[in-house]
């Protein structure tokens, strides 16, 4: 492609505090293209997008567009520019039309000031059947896959003027059905000359889709090849910075004895399919994927937190009903410390209200008794090390590796059998990891089983004693973690 780039970044670095998260970056998009963009999570994928969609406007460097130097100051004047972002989670609002949605917060109206519901509907309909997706516009969007959502978020930014489309994660909540008509759209987009920034850790993906890829690795840009010169083990080899060159382990079947903790089998819901497995008691599992694969998911699941179709889940020899509550799971034995701890933490409440919370119809069933609440989870909080150690403390005053410790220790109030926990070291130091592994350590070592469920594959190699690895919803590979690396797991995804 020898047209000239419609939008250059040269030398973009941004940093946050003492963390560098982009050093010199440069990256272009030329039009009519697909540029896709990949690396590991903390690579800078988001933060450069970010810059360019407008929404960081403060950062080092020079940001063209067309040719003609500029400075963003917001989303929306990057939108006015042509520029759109749609972001992994999605905006659409569910209990609205389809017809609504394309057109959210912009609804052509008639001379009089209302609503033309009329060409609202004809355009919606209209501009996705051109993309190939004839559907009921009037019925409301919840209604429809998770596919047309994404899909009726993409129109709607279109429609709002961009030629420009920043793609982040796109496919990471669809299944293998929905990622092949969504790439077909992408494909479509392409031959509209729409250009499109695609990000994705699925390389199977970004291989079939992308025109270019840049590589990002720790906030630098590692190279921009051509998709046709280019191969998988090379890509993994500049995410990874050394040669890729794995041989993959054998496979390890489910474990079939009289000590398993935790057995999931066939269980299927709308993002994951037939997911089979099995953790011992006195053993830690590691579900690895990429973001999207359904592994977070399935540990929702398996507290009773995300609807399934079939399957079972038999906890210590006590089989759950289908799509039992969360509470049924914690009176049977599980505990779930979610990937998101200012989502599952009340950061202005003291320590003590967020260990004792689950439990406290056990605690205080009648009368509150904040006395023993304090107690209880002062105990708690000494078996994990939180510091400062005060239940009186708000939770949201503690390090994020101590606020994850205050997450395990709600749990160890009353030992549960099985303990779920999801991307367990996120944005912690080296010294607030290895803490936080020790613990899940020493809970296998009490016997408890451990399912930790993670995207980052350091975090399972360093805990797992087996690994079962997850793609687009499905299971894919099942190892003991001996001489397992970063690479072969890549590999798998």
């Amino acid at each position: 492609m020898s047209s000239p780039p419609i939008i250059e970044l040269k030398n973009i670095s941004k940093r946050f505090r003492t963390l560098q998260a982009l050093d010199s970056v440069d990256f272009d998009l030329r039009e009519g293209e697909v540029h896709a963009l990949v690396g590991e999570n903390g690579a800078g994928k988001s933060t450069l997008m970010r810059i360019l969609a407008g929404i960081y406007t403060e950062y080092e460097g020079e940001y063209f567009l067309n040719g003609e130097r500029m400075q963003l100051h917001s989303p929306k004047d990057a939108l006015l520019r042509g520029i759109g972002m749609i972001h992994q989670e999605l905006s659409v609002i569910p209990d609205l039309s389809v017809a609504e949605n394309v057109f959210l917060g912009d609804q052509p109206t008639t001379p009089w000031g209302k609503i033309d519901w009329k060409k609202m509907n004809a355009v919606a309909y209209e501009e996705l059947a051109r993309l190939g997706f004839e559907i009921d516009v009037r019925r409301p969007l919840r209604e429809y896959s998770l596919g047309i959502q994404q899909v009726v978020e993409v129109l709607r930014v279109i429609l709002s003027g961009a030629r420009v489309l920043i793609m982040d994660e796109p496919t990471s909540a669809l299944s293998p059905a929905e990622v092949a008509r969504l790439l077909e759209l992408v494909g479509q987009l392409r031959r509209d000359n729409r250009s499109i920034i695609y990000i994705s850790h699925f390389l199977e993906e970004v291989m079939q889709v992308a025109d270019r890829i840049t590589v990002l690795r720790d906030g630098k840009k590692v190279a921009t090849v051509a998709r046709e010169e280019t191969e998988m083990g090379r890509l993994i080899s500049l995410i990874l910075g050394r040669e890729a060159n794995a041989t993959l382990p054998p496979a390890v079947e489910v474990p079939d004895h009289d000590h398993v903790m935790l057995r999931v089998k066939d269980l299927t819901a709308d993002v994951f399919s037939d997911v089979n497995l099995v953790v011992d008691v006195g053993e830690i599992v590691g579900l690895y994927g990429a973001i999207g694969a359904g592994h977070f998911d399935v540990a929702r699941a398996i507290f009773g937190m995300y609807r399934v179709d079939s399957g079972s889940i038999t906890v210590d020899g006590h089989t759950f009903p289908l799509n039992h509550s969360a509470q049924y799971a914690i009176r049977h034995g599980v505990a779930y410390a979610t990937e998101s701890r200012r989502k599952s933490l009340f950061m202005d409440e003291p320590n003590y209200k967020n260990i004792s919370l689950p439990h406290l119809a056990r605690i205080a069933p009648v009368v509150p008794d904040v006395n023993r609440e304090v107690e209880i989870a002062r105990r708690a909080m000494e078996m994990v090390n939180v510091q400062p150690p005060n239940p009186l403390n708000p939770v949201g005053k503690l390090s994020g590796g101590n606020q994850q410790k205050v997450a395990i220790a709600r749990w160890l109030t009353f030992p549960p059998k099985i303990f779920v926990t999801s991307e367990p070291t996120r944005g912690m130091d080296v010294g607030a990891k290895s803490e936080v592994l020790g613990i899940l350590r020493n809970m296998r070592n009490e016997g408890y089983g451990v399912l930790v469920v993670s995207s980052e594959p350091e975090t399972v190699l360093s805990i797992a004693d087996r690994v079962v690895v997850m793609s687009h919803g499905r299971i894919v590979a099942r190892m003991e973690n001996t001489n397992l690396d970063k690479e072969t797991l890549m590999r798998m995804i």
